[in-house]
C-alpha cells in the first residue's frame, strides 16, 4: 500500500500542478474576467478552448510535440515543468512526511492511513502548492500576491490545531500539545515576519531604496506559520545562500541576475521542511566537531575564504565594466 499511496500522491501532484499553471497565468491578469480561476482552460495564443485530452498533465505536452492542437503555436516547457515539479514534491512528501510522522499504520493486521498523518499531508501539500505558485508568479511579475500569501498564513495558523505541524513551542507536558502547537505556529509566523521586515527596513535604510518587498515579509510569515520559527530562520539562511550561488553564477555567465527573492525563499523553505534536523545537526554538531578534530580544517576554511574573495573580486570587476 505504501507504493500505491506514493504513486497516487505523485499523480495528484501532477494534476495540482496543472491547476497551478492556471493560477500562475490568470492571477496576475489585470482584466477581472481573465483573472477568474473558474471555467475551462483556453489557448493563450488563439483563445480556443482546450479539450480535456489535450490537458492531461505532462502527457499531453509530449503527445502534442509541445505545440497547441488549435493553432500550432508552441506550448512553453514551463507547463510540464510545473506539473512535474509539483508531482515530485508530492511524491517526496508521501515518502517523507516532515516531523517523522508515520503515514501508514498496522491495525489488526491491515495497513491503513493514519488520520492525523493524512491531515498533515494535506496541509503540507497545500503549503508546497502555494510555494510553487508564488515562485512562478514572482518570476513573471516580481510580486507575491496577497490573495495567496494571506490565506496561506491563516491556513498555517489554523493547521497549528493539529499538534506537530509547526513543531511544539516547549516540552512542558503540563500544557496540551494542541496549545503548544498553535503557539509554535503563532511564534513561527511572528519570527518569519519580524526577521524579514527587519532585514527589509535595514536594507532599505542602507541602500536608500526598497531592499525587499512586503510580499517577501508575508511569504516568510506563511513559512513560519506552517513550519515554526526554527525553520523560518533556516529558510532565510538557505534562501540567502541559494540566491548568492545562483546570482553569482548568473553574473559570471553575463546573464540577467535580477531574479526576485521569493523563489529563493521557496527553495529554502522546501529544504528546511524536509531536512531541517539534518542541517541543524550538521551546522551545530558535526561541523564544530570536525573543526576541532581535523588538522585539515584550517586549510579547508582558508581555501573556501580565498575562493569567496576571488569570486567577489570577479563580480565587482564585471559590474564596473557593465556600468
Amino acid at each position: 500500500m505504501g507504493t500505491l499511496f506514493e504513486v497516487g500522491a505523485a499523480l495528484l501532484g501532477a494534476c495540482i500542478g496543472s491547476f497551478l499553471n492556471v493560477v500562475v497565468w490568470r492571477l496576475p491578469q489585470e482584466d477581472p474576467r481573465r483573472r477568474s480561476l473558474g471555467g475551462r482552460s483556453h489557448c493563450p495564443h488563439c483563445g480556443a478552448l482546450i479539450r480535456w485530452f489535450d490537458n492531461v498533465p505532462i502527457v499531453s505536452w509530449l503527445v502534442l510535440g509541445a505545440r497547441a492542437r488549435c493553432c500550432k503555436k508552441p506550448i512553453a516547457i514551463r507547463y510540464p515543468l510545473v506539473e512535474a515539479l509539483t508531482a515530485g514534491l508530492f511524491l517526496l512528501l508521501a515518502m517523507r512526511l516532515p516531523g517523522g510522522t508515520v503515514m501508514l499504520v498496522d491495525i489488526d493486521g491491515a495497513t491503513s492511513i493514519d488520520a492525523a498523518a493524512a491531515t498533515a499531508f494535506g496541509l503540507h501539500a497545500v503549503f508546497l502548492s502555494l510555494l510553487v505558485a508564488l515562485s512562478f508568479i514572482d518570476f513573471d511579475t516580481q510580486l507575491l500576491p496577497d490573495v495567496l500569501t494571506k490565506p496561506g498564513i491563516a491556513l498555517g495558523l489554523l493547521g497549528g490545531l493539529w499538534p506537530g505541524l509547526a513543531g511544539l513551542i516547549s516540552d512542558d507536558t503540563s500544557t496540551s500539545p494542541a496549545l503548544r502547537s498553535v503557539l509554535a505556529s503563532l511564534v513561527g509566523a511572528g519570527v518569519g515576519c519580524g526577521v524579514t521586515w527587519t532585514i527589509r527596513a535595514v536594507g532599505s535604510w542602507v541602500f536608500k531604496k526598497e531592499a525587499m518587498g512586503l510580499g517577501d515579509v508575508k511569504l516568510m510569515a506563511m513559512v513560519g506559520a506552517f513550519l515554526g520559527w526554527q525553520s523560518a530562520l533556516l529558510t532565510m539562511f538557505l534562501g540567502c545562500i541559494v540566491g548568492a550561488v545562483i546570482g553569482g553564477i548568473g553574473a559570471l555567465r553575463g546573464g540577467n541576475t535580477q531574479i526576485p527573492f521569493g523563489p529563493y525563499l521557496a527553495i529554502g523553505a522546501v529544504i528546511a521542511m524536509f531536512a531541517r534536523d539534518a542541517i541543524v545537526t550538521f551546522l551545530f554538531t558535526t561541523w564544530p566537531e570536525w573543526q576541532r578534530g581535523s588538522a585539515a580544517a584550517p586549510f579547508v576554511l582558508g581555501v573556501a575564504a580565498a575562493a569567496s574573495l576571488l569570486l567577489l573580486f570577479v563580480l565587482v570587476r564585471r559590474s564596473r565594466r557593465q556600468s
